[in-house]
């Protein structure tokens, strides 16, 4: 009787911990490195009938790389690399453009757009968690998935979140003319591939944005000068992947 004891005992604990590494993660969501593809497509009325919704050519990548208190957001297409970071809960943004290999920094008071820190980490504006049903939870460890959506008057959300990794697997906003769509592609946690990347746009030559202006004869400040390039523009603009969301 002692054995079969011993034994449903033993049974009991190897179950329970079979179980509970199931459920654990090991990778951080501070030190992370994620890959997604963007598509949108649209629709054009005619009359009281839609045409069939058509994919915009245009494919576009992003990625989001996070180091602790920094967050880089790669913008394939363009070139260009916006470094985030927080201190003091405080804002800076270092944009790095590689065909010039010259970074432009911006404190927190030069920036007249300044997104959430939370739409920064995660790389994608969506409305907040609290403020969607969640529908389905499944899987588990590091690939716990949780399924939201929300119907707003003019938009229809879909959201599924990686909860331990602080990271959006798929998310879809929908509007009567526009759908736009993430879809997480890939993602590692490898510690010397992230610190690597950050380095590489550390060593870029930098110049502060209030001396934009006493530098016109560098060729890189003067295109920019030229091109009307402004930092709450170009910021902003980086967030409109994805259609506003009404409050």
């Amino acid at each position: 009787m002692k054995i079969i004891t011993l034994l449903l005992s033993t049974i009991f604990l190897l179950t329970l911990s079979f179980s509970s590494s199931a459920s654990e993660c090991n990778i951080s969501p501070n030190l992370l490195s994620a890959y997604y593809d963007v598509s949108q497509q649209v629709s054009s009325k005619q009359g009281r009938r839609n045409t069939p919704m058509q994919a915009v050519p245009q494919k576009k990548t992003f990625e989001l790389h996070r180091q602790k208190n920094q967050v880089l957001q790669r913008d394939i297409s363009q070139g260009i690399n916006d470094i985030w970071s927080l201190k003091a809960n405080r804002l800076s943004l270092s944009r790095a453009f590689e065909q010039y290999q010259h970074a432009i920094e911006y404190q927190a008071n030069e920036l007249r757009y300044q997104p959430q820190w939370r739409n920064i980490y995660q790389l994608v504006v969506t409305p907040k968690l609290e403020e969607m049903q969640l529908v389905e939870q499944k899987k588990s460890g590091c690939q716990l998935e949780q399924h939201y959506v929300l119907k707003s008057k003019h938009t229809e959300y879909q959201l599924v979140w990686l909860p331990k990794l602080q990271l959006i697997k798929f998310f879809q906003a929908k509007s009567s003319t526009l759908t736009h769509q993430w879809k997480l592609t890939n993602y590692h946690a490898d510690a010397a591939q992230i610190t690597a990347l950050f380095k590489q746009y550390s060593s870029y030559q930098s110049t502060d944005y209030a001396d934009v202006g006493d530098n016109q004869s560098m060729p890189f400040l003067a295109a920019m000068i030229n091109q009307g390039f402004s930092a709450s523009q170009k910021t902003q603009n980086r967030h409109k992947h994805q259609p506003n969301i009404s409050r």
